[in-house]
């Protein structure tokens, strides 16, 4: 082959770009169970963890213990939608914490400017006036 010609095909076919591999319901039920329990301290009880599990799902502490063992031998569809749910409402009460500190973190910073201006003796300037705006906007997307 030249330098300037093109590399001609080896006759294989390119490989296919595979898409993802769907979930067994085992696995998503315990990334599942992982999500509600969120991060544990070292030393903690993962049996404690786990009752707190069965209470927000309506699952017996024994059948969430036996998923998280992968012991479970299969996952029924109410249990997979049980754990969903009490995933999502973990999510969104990480997210709403966020949003809480958040805007407690916008409130200290605008009376931080607040005094500043006040100590300078006169109005925040106008780009300061504009980034703090933009700011408040922040907690009304969404």
């Amino acid at each position: 082959m030249h330098a300037d010609s093109s590399p001609t095909t080896t006759g294989k076919s390119p490989k296919r770009i595979e898409k993802e591999k769907p979930m067994s319901p085992a696995c998503e039920a315990h990334r599942l169970i992982a999500t509600i329990v969120g991060p544990q301290e070292i030393g903690g009880r993962i049996k404690t963890a786990l009752g707190m599990v069965a209470r927000r799902t309506g699952l017996p502490e024994r059948r969430v213990r036996g998923i998280w063992h992968k012991e479970a031998r299969a996952i029924r569809a109410e249990e997979l939608d049980a754990l969903r749910r009490a995933a999502r409402a973990e999510q969104k009460a990480e997210i709403n914490a966020e949003i809480a500190e958040l805007r407690a973190r916008i409130a200290c910073l605008e009376g931080q400017i607040a005094m500043a201006s006040a100590a300078v003796g006169g109005e925040a300037s106008d780009e300061v006036q504009r980034q703090v705006g933009g700011l408040r906007g922040l907690d009304r997307e969404g």
